[in-house]
């Protein structure tokens, strides 16, 4: 009997998240941080022929002692209605042992339907669930296709004290890229987010330059999709 080829369907948040994976050949799909955004791009990455799913990109810090560009590997995935999800325990093994030099934390990432935007939300979410993190993607996936293998790959870009200003709310089209009219009208109601929009700004920035390093690591095998 042959084998199966395995085929790797991805899906993320954000147009830059989709970058740092630009030119692998694997099947992108975006949610645009919105949570029918995320129906629709897993069901498309199914349609498509997805045999293995990778929820990849950015997430919110719940645990304070992760800083921002922590590289997340979780082997377990918890939703808001108590149930628990396991990743794919082989390739999880194998892509926590190609990642190894950026020091990947493996504890559980929390899925959620909408932005965990304030340091009371983050607070209570780690001491009621915890979860190291949070992300608006990988339930979905998770839900989509719970009879297909998945993985987890995601660095905290805002830490577990730091608030989403509203900017951060509103700067995200459907299609994933950056809504700069929308950031700017934002700032002109509230001028005073100025310094906490900076601050988010290099925090992000951080967490994608750890992205491209897990990718450079491990993003042309798939995050060691096969042995």
């Amino acid at each position: 009997m042959s084998r199966v080829t395995a085929h790797l369907g991805i899906l993320a948040g954000l147009q830059s998240e989709a970058r740092c994976l630009s030119g692998l050949g694997h099947a992108i799909a975006l949610s645009g941080a919105r949570l029918d955004g995320a129906h629709r791009a897993a069901e498309s990455l199914i349609a498509g022929g997805a045999t293995h799913l990778l929820s990849f990109g950015l997430a919110g810090g719940l645990d304070p002692a992760l800083a921002p560009g922590t590289l997340l590997l979780p082997a377990h995935l918890l939703t808001g209605d108590g149930q628990s999800r396991a990743v794919d325990g082989a390739w999880h093994a194998r892509a926590c042992t190609r990642l190894a030099p950026l020091r990947p934390i493996d504890q559980a990432l929390f899925g959620t339907d909408e932005a965990i935007a304030t340091v009371a939300a983050k607070t209570a979410l780690f001491a009621r669930t915890g979860a190291v993190a949070v992300d608006m993607e990988s339930h979905v996936l998770a839900q989509a296709a719970a009879h297909l293998p998945l993985l987890i790959v995601r660095v905290v870009a805002d830490g577990a004290e730091t608030a989403l200003p509203p900017a951060a709310l509103v700067g995200i089209r459907p299609d994933g890229s950056s809504d700069l009219p929308a950031v700017l009208r934002s700032i002109l109601r509230h001028p005073s987010q100025i310094p906490a929009l900076l601050r988010l700004g290099r925090a992000a920035a951080r967490a994608e330059a750890t992205l491209r390093q897990a990718v450079r690591l491990g993003g042309r095998s798939g995050f060691a999709l096969e042995p």
